[in-house]
């Protein structure tokens, strides 16, 4: 056969496959000379594929600004950036010109339940999306700020403020208010229990304080989902310090930058926080709340190191739940979104904006392939260039109005 007839099939072929639209936008019904020459119709996804993600909402940045529901297509540029600078924050491969400390790559992470689980998810589906590197090992710890400051008789109040000696709010609760002092060394020991392999056959706290736990000089890394004051990442850098000092390192990221809005008077509030976050709820996120009874009868039933161990350890461990029985299935669905939109990344039907530590180089090659040019702002830009492409994903409605 000879290449010119080839290469017409070939091109016979493409115009077949050609979709009737499954959504009025979507991008598989246009050539690829078309999305070159209009890299905005390429970034689309369909609004049925992510009823969870579709409800992405942010508060603007003046204090008293509502919440409004973003558009899907930015949302799903906002996830996958925080997904890719994620990734190469753990991989050790941080490139970001934003980044003010690089910190070894992982070789254990810890995610901080019950909202960084699903970051876990994300980085386990994008993972070699982003990096070449194995992908480490990694465990989960319910450690929560408002907890701890009440285990520890922090004075912080329902809303997480500090009280002055008056018993008034004074600022957001930080963790140089936390009381570290009033940690107990039983209450480390039982941290460091959860990583004895094998479990524990008593809960002796100096017989478990000199057991190896295997990260004798690893770099452990732990993820938090969202920050407000840095206490709930710093709380829980201190208690596994402490917990394995043998350690190399213990460091920690966020992984979604949440804004913060600032009132007249230096009340502080997140702007957004991603949309499994809720946190009247345990539903969602792959794991209940932290329930001590719950571990200790799961212990009295099935008796072996490894349930003893988190019975001892159960101050930082989220309930176990049947995800079958979860109303909505909800965690299902939502890891089911983000597969999907994984698929949606590989097809280049998600535009990343400008990512923080994930490589630029390999960020903007990328979107030169999809035809987008960067030049500066200036009149009558091109269709194709970034900030024209950017400006219109975020021009455009979302999937429904956010109900508050």
């Amino acid at each position: 056969m000879s290449e010119q007839l080839k290469t017409e099939q070939t091109n016979e072929s493409s115009a077949w496959d050609m979709q009737e639209p499954r959504f009025p936008e979507d991008p598989n019904q246009y050539t690829e000379q078309e999305l070159q020459a209009d890299p905005a119709k390429r970034y689309h996804v369909d609004p049925k594929d992510f009823p969870i993600f579709s409800k992405q909402a942010e508060m603007g940045s003046r204090w008293g600004d509502k919440a409004k529901t973003l558009p899907l297509d930015e949302t799903m540029g906002r996830f996958v950036k925080s997904t890719a600078d994620c990734i190469a924050v753990i991989a050790g491969e941080d490139e970001g010109f934003r980044s003010t400390e690089k910190l070894p790559a992982a070789d254990h992470v810890i995610y901080l339940d019950k909202s960084a689980r699903p970051v876990s998810w994300l980085n386990n589906v994008f993972w070699d999306s982003f990096t070449d590197k194995p992908r480490p090992k990694h465990s989960y710890l319910a450690i929560d700020r408002m907890e701890w400051f009440a285990r520890t008789d922090t004075p912080v109040d329902a809303t997480g403020y500090i009280k002055d000696s008056d018993g008034k709010s004074s600022h957001v609760a930080r963790f140089e208010d936390f009381l570290r002092e009033n940690v107990s060394d039983e209450d480390i020991a039982r941290v460091r229990a959860l990583y004895i392999p094998g479990g524990i056959e008593d809960e002796d706290v100096e017989k478990i304080m000199s057991t190896p736990t295997g990260l004798e000089g690893k770099n452990i890394t732990i993820i938090d989902e969202v920050g407000r004051s840095g206490s709930t990442l710093n709380i829980a850098k201190y208690l596994v310090s402490r917990a394995i000092p043998e350690a190399a390192s213990v460091n920690g990221y966020t992984y979604w930058n949440a804004g913060v809005q600032i009132g007249p008077d230096g009340q502080q509030q997140m702007r957004g926080v991603p949309v499994w976050y809720d946190a009247s709820s345990h539903v969602g996120r792959g794991i209940g709340d932290v329930n001590e009874q719950f571990f200790a009868e799961r212990y009295e039933k099935h008796p072996t190191p490894k349930t003893r161990a988190q019975k001892f350890g159960s101050i930082v461990l989220g309930e176990f739940i049947n995800l079958a029985e979860e109303p909505g299935q909800r965690s299902r669905e939502l890891a089911k979104e983000i597969k999907t939109m994984r698929k949606e990344w590989d097809a280049g039907h998600i535009m990343m904006p400008m990512p923080e530590h994930y490589d630029t180089d390999k960020w903007s090659e990328r979107l030169e392939e999809q035809g987008i040019v960067f030049m500066r702002q200036q009149p009558n830009m091109p269709k194709n260039a970034y900030v024209k492409v950017q400006a219109d994903i975020q021009s455009r409605e979302p999937v429904k109005p956010y109900q508050q």
